[in-house]
């Protein structure tokens, strides 16, 4: 018998884009998004679909409810993925969500697809096969998923990673490089006592550096799978911590010091004496009044002197110090996007080997235009 897919959800959630992308990958499966059209025939499988745009709500799933009836195989959608970077933290609240709405539909699984994207191909080969599994391969003929084990070319992933890897050293170099220019225009104006907070900015810094190169990795990645045909890439691949960014102790400066206070006390004392000397000149009866005021003079230049010249210190001290954490988040960033890269083509390259041979063409051979954009910039 032919299986029967229902598929429904809220309104703008993408429903219509999955209905076309399953008709096309399943044509020996009936796929609506209307009931009307099963007439007393309950549906063998209900696609619940929900935009990854944001999680899930009591009502939305209300809409789905209706629908379900007795119906043993409900699998939950999270549409649109191409276009919202968060979608896997979407799906993870929408199935603890349903859980705790209802018991029942504590083991829903859930399927993130890009059934209309707006760039690339489309992405629906998980629910593909999760439909296939659930359904019965019997119910369905051979050539009904011929394109859910499509191998891919290995030249053209390499072409693909190649392209998304210098755009990501791209952009990596240019982060590395703006932040370097803000820090350290940041340090030129420092003012005294307030180390401790910059290096807490750093650090800060250094942080939200390590997240932001994996998540556009993480995207490239994504896209790239899009583009060669190839199995999404899976959350939670282990990747190495932040970088160090720990500032190394300064070396003494008693010498330094020691200098700072005899440049100081020699412009101190030249300033005593002739303060002292003009008020004297201009006040003969208080002469007095004039040394105390000179010497009170040479005093707080001598303070001012020594001071000045430790922060100087100081700030030249953090801007060579920001230039070494720049170039260590720059070596962090490049050498991240050369790890995952790799893994994924490594995964891809082992899904080739291990997809069935039949009907699928022989790899193509690199021509002289695919190697030149290998090294294209986009």
């Amino acid at each position: 018998m032919t299986p029967v897919v229902l598929v429904t959800g809220p309104r703008l959630s993408g429903v219509d884009g999955v209905v076309a992308a399953l008709r096309q990958r399943l044509p020996a499966a009936v796929v609506t998004a209307d009931r009307t059209e099963l007439g007393r025939r309950a549906p063998d499988a209900v696609l619940a679909v929900v935009s990854a745009a944001a999680p899930m709500t009591r009502s939305d799933w209300a809409s789905v409810e209706v629908v379900v009836g007795r119906t043993e195989l409900v699998i939950g959608v999270v549409s649109k993925v191409d276009a919202h970077r968060r979608w896997r933290e979407v799906m993870a609240a929408n199935r603890a969500s349903l859980a705790s709405w209802d018991a029942r539909y504590r083991s829903t699984p859930w399927v993130g697809v890009a059934a209309a994207p707006g760039l690339g191909a489309v992405l629906v080969d998980d629910l593909v096969e999760l439909l296939v599994e659930r359904l019965g391969r019997t119910s369905l003929p051979a050539n009904a998923t011929r394109r859910a084990t499509v191998r891919p070319d290995p030249a053209e992933v390499r072409r693909v990673l190649q392209r998304r890897r210098l755009r990501l050293l791209r952009v990596v170099r240019d982060r590395s490089a703006a932040w370097r220019a803000d820090a350290r225009a940041t340090a030129a104006e420092l003012g005294s006592g307030a180390v401790a907070d910059f290096e807490a900015m750093v650090a800060t810094a250094a942080l939200e550096f390590h997240t932001w190169v994996l998540e556009e990795v993480d995207r490239e990645i994504t896209a790239a799978a899009i583009e060669v045909g190839a199995a999404a890439p899976q959350p939670g691949v282990p990747t190495a911590g932040p970088p160090d960014t720990s500032r190394t102790a300064t070396s003494s400066r008693r010498l330094e010091g020691r200098l700072a206070a005899v440049l100081g006390v020699g412009f101190g004392l030249g300033v005593a004496l002739a303060s002292s000397r003009l008020l004297a000149g201009m006040l003969p009866g208080w002469s007095a009044g004039g040394w105390a005021a000179g010497t009170a003079a040479g005093l707080a230049l001598v303070v001012w002197v020594v001071r000045a010249r430790g922060l100087l210190h100081e700030r030249a001290a953090l801007d060579r110090w920001v230039v070494e954490v720049a170039a260590t988040l720059r070596w962090h960033g490049e050498a991240t996007v050369a790890e995952r890269l790799l893994a994924a083509e490594s995964r891809w390259a082992a899904q080739a080997r291990a997809a069935p041979r039949n009907g699928v063409s022989a790899d193509r051979r690199l021509t002289r235009n695919g190697v030149t954009d290998q090294y294209e910039w986009c």
